[in-house]
């Protein structure tokens, strides 16, 4: 009966080997910050996002998503001149569907995410670290065995910022609670 068991088990771990598969991501980002004041430009075009999922199923696994965004304001009507760095880190199940080429999924990441806030001229900069979490999905379109192309990954991304000191230029409080519902989306290339 052991032996039964012991080459059942063994059946199973590498049956769970083989099924497992790596992918990882590189691509552009863009994203919108949820700024208290809608006169404030809060799009942050230049970001880049990387990701690497373990699948231990085939169509479940385990993903950690890293983003860095930074920008520059120059004259803007409520920021002013102040250079911004928003970097996060994120990990959790991701579901993929295989549907030919087309590979949709779904994905709810948690983390933790840093901005830096520093304005023209040497003032007092502003940095801090926060819970935030992605909740979102996109779709990968296989073009080679080990290749395919992100076409859109886009992301609820919550931030839980208590709000920004009151000599500071950027106000996080935009909800009243401390919590900014931002937006991200990239696109970029899979390896697998």
């Amino acid at each position: 009966m052991r032996k039964v068991l012991l080459v059942a088990l063994l059946l199973l771990f590498c049956g769970a080997y083989a099924a497992a598969q790596v992918e990882a991501f590189v691509g552009y980002s863009y994203l919108k910050l949820d700024i208290d004041d809608p006169k404030a430009d809060n799009s942050v075009p230049g970001g880049f996002n990387a990701d690497a999922t373990y699948y231990f199923v085939k169509h479940l696994g385990l993903t950690a998503d890293f983003q860095y965004h930074k920008k520059s304001w120059t004259n803007d009507p409520v920021l002013g001149n102040i250079d911004g760095s928003i970097f996060n880190f994120h990990a959790g199940p991701r579901f993929k569907a295989h549907l030919g080429k087309a590979e949709p999924f779904v994905h709810a990441l948690f983390g933790v995410t840093h901005v830096s806030f520093t304005p023209a001229g040497g003032s007092t900069s502003f940095s801090d670290n926060a819970f935030s979490m992605k909740l979102g999905g996109g779709l990968d379109v296989a073009v080679a065995r080990h290749f395919a192309i992100r076409v859109a990954e886009a992301n609820y991304y919550m931030t839980k910022f208590a709000g920004a000191p009151n000599n500071s230029v950027v106000n996080f409080n935009a909800n009243g609670d401390g919590r900014q519902n931002n937006f991200t989306f990239s696109a970029g290339l899979v390896i697998r």
